[in-house]
């Protein structure tokens, strides 16, 4: 009888852990106009790859406030700022994930334990 409890459970933790799975994420409902995703995953000009080569982007010890470095994140990124932030760092996040759950950069990163070259 335990037996069929906990078959039973397993079963049921699956199907839960399945059904969350394929759940969509929440929807945001922005109030400015924000660029799609899409857009903002697409390569950037051959210029500006080459430039990356050979410039740092702002790292987090840079003289300014939190919110001046969002600013500049986001900027560089295409990701508009508004009088809120919070749009524009959710966008910010859900580019990062993206990129992050992309085949095309799972491919490119460095094998796990390892760190990315300095640039």
């Amino acid at each position: 009888s335990s037996g069929i409890n906990a078959e039973y459970g397993d079963a049921w933790v699956k199907n839960i852990s399945e059904l969350h799975r394929q759940k969509p994420p929440p929807a945001v409902h922005y109030s400015k106009n924000m660029p799609d995703i899409d857009v903002l995953m697409q390569e950037w000009p051959a210029e500006l790859e080459e430039l990356l080569s050979r410039v740092k982007l702002p790292s987090a010890e840079m003289d300014c406030d939190l919110g001046e470095y969002v600013d500049i994140i986001c900027s560089i990124l295409d990701i508009p700022i508004y009088q809120n932030r919070i749009h524009s760092l959710h966008l910010l996040f859900t580019l990062f994930s993206e990129f992050k759950n992309s085949q095309h950069f799972q491919k490119m990163a460095p094998p796990a334990g390892e760190e990315e070259p300095e640039r």
